[in-house]
């Protein structure tokens, strides 16, 4: 008989009592890729994993969404409490994601709606939590306003510091965003396979708020655009609204999903701990969550286009190969192969993993400002005997974050699987909803956009900024802005041209904040 035949949610069957025996710390669960089938006869990672929330080990794979962002202003600690503990049942833990995803796969029946619950430091302050059951990450504590507005940012063996972030001031963030917007407590994501399942979600949601004393500031809608190609995801590979895939180089941290990547040059596998965190406000020894950035970016299409255009006619591209111009842009053709691959013409196909940059060790084919290569340097491991690398690199996959964002906007229509119409192209009111999971906002978020998409002198001197996502400008040097469209058939080097690439990529609005486990959302006070 099964717990549904039983009157007993998938919940109540397999979670753990709070008085379980622990055999081992959660540092122990989090230091290796963690096997999840095993929850079904090791305890203590049965408890981990049915406390801690969904969207965090694996995405949620819906293709829908919608973001509710709430101030508790006003609030008592026991009316938050109510609202938090009103949540927590419709919560989805790992496990049940992940057995839901496994019984799809199986059956291709809908794992159904995904909710996951955020809260900002502003929540903590107002349910007057003592110090020690707060995230105490030292960048949420501050709140990404204050944070994106500091001229340097101190890093852990930097003397000194780096540059900022330069985000825009918040009068110039979008519309219920702006002034007006005072910083998010929570933001409640609804994910689903339909439009309707969110809206039905959203609505469900609105409904247990009201009344409550809490306010919805703003609600952002998120729907992933697709692509299908010949040979890739039936699903159709996922888009971003220049037009390429994304999504791809995803870090690994459960043994089932690391074993599908055979044969890898760069290692997708990563700790758990790179990611979740003990929760302070936990009610079990192996609760745990994870701090989580939103970033709405605007995209302008026609902006980014018209100087991939333009950079293509510098290097005198002939008409078959002006593509190669955008790919040196992204670091990936449009169909996901990366550019850093020695054949002059895409591949279709499931996107590309299995690559390095040692093998464009000069930035020949790949620029070194390339987006994906700013952003994920992909540098070989250090096998025994080879020489020191430089300074920084050997932390460079700490930097690494568990990326779960979604592309937000209407396109003109397209039949299903095509591409965008050439004629479409938005400069604004389309962009991507940038989310991400990480065990130190600092160390990887803001390390990552100050440290590699800003920085004019990574991962080399003079390699320019990140021409996506670099939010400052290019130095005045020349080197900074030099093109060259690569190694090509035959040995031979194509043309070089000087252009300064400038992002078409704006900060619409966002917030820090911190995924904490079920059980604190059950019992918060």
């Amino acid at each position: 008989m099964s717990p549904t035949e039983r009157g007993m949610s998938y919940r109540e069957e397999n979670e753990m009592p709070q008085d379980a025996p622990i055999a081992k710390g959660v540092a122990d669960i989090l230091a290796t890729p963690i096997r999840w089938h095993d929850a079904k006869h090791d305890p203590n990672l049965n408890v981990m994993l049915c406390d801690l929330q969904a969207n965090i080990l694996k995405g949620h794979g819906r293709d829908h969404t919608g973001h509710v962002f709430v101030s508790f202003h006003g609030m008592t600690p026991a009316a938050i409490a109510d609202v938090l503990r009103g949540l927590a049942p419709r919560v989805k833990t790992a496990l049940e994601q992940l057995t839901s995803t496994e019984h799809y796969k199986m059956t291709g029946e809908d794992g159904g709606t995904v909710i996951c619950v955020f809260l900002a430091r502003g929540a903590y302050g107002k349910l007057q939590l003592p110090a020690m059951r707060r995230p105490k990450d030292p960048a949420f504590v501050a709140g990404m306003r204050a944070r994106g507005q500091l001229p340097k940012l101190q890093f852990v063996g930097i003397p000194g510091g780096l540059d900022g972030l330069n985000d825009p001031p918040q009068s110039q963030w979008g519309t219920g965003w702006g002034d007006e917007m005072p910083e998010p407590d929570a933001m409640i994501l609804v994910a689903g396979d339909t439009t309707d399942q969110v809206t039905q979600g959203l609505q469900e949601v609105e409904a247990l708020l009201n009344g409550t004393g809490a306010s919805i500031l703003t609600v952002e809608r998120g729907e992933a655009q697709r692509r299908r190609q010949p040979g890739g995801n039936p699903k159709g590979e996922g888009l971003e609204h220049f037009g390429y895939v994304d999504g791809r180089s995803q870090p690994l941290f459960l043994q089932e999903d690391i074993a599908a990547e055979t044969g890898m040059r760069w290692n997708p596998a990563f700790p758990p701990s790179q990611f979740v965190v003990p929760d302070p406000g936990g009610r079990s020894p192996l609760a745990c969550g994870s701090y989580f950035v939103f970033r709405k970016l605007e995209q302008n299409v026609k902006k980014f286009k018209a100087q991939e255009d333009e950079l293509a006619g510098l290097l005198n591209l002939p008409a078959k190969d002006r593509e190669r111009a955008g790919a040196m842009v992204v670091g990936r053709w449009e169909d996901g192969t990366p550019v850093v691959g020695p054949s002059d013409a895409p591949v279709a196909g499931m996107p590309m993993n299995d690559f390095n940059y040692g093998e464009d060790a000069e930035g020949l084919r790949c620029p070194f400002r390339a987006h994906i290569r700013k952003t994920n340097p992909r540098s070989p491991e250090p096998k025994p005997g080879d020489p020191a690398p430089p300074p920084g690199l050997p932390a460079e996959r700490s930097r690494i974050m568990a990326r779960r964002g979604i592309t937000y906007g209407q396109r003109q229509p397209r039949p299903d699987g095509a591409d965008f119409p050439e004629d479409d192209l938005p400069e604004r009111d389309v962009g991507l909803l940038f989310m991400a999971y990480m065990s130190n906002i600092t160390e990887q978020f803001e390390f990552t956009q100050a440290g590699w998409a800003n920085n004019s002198n990574f991962p080399t001197g003079n390699a320019g900024v990140d021409p996506v996502l670099g939010q400052r400008p290019n130095p005045a040097a020349p080197p900074n802005t030099h093109w060259q469209d690569g190694t090509v058939a035959g040995g031979r080097t194509g043309h070089e041209a000087q252009f300064d690439f400038k992002t078409s990529v704006t900060l619409l609005g966002g917030d820090y904040f911190f995924a904490p486990s079920v059980g604190f959302l059950k019992n918060p006070i």
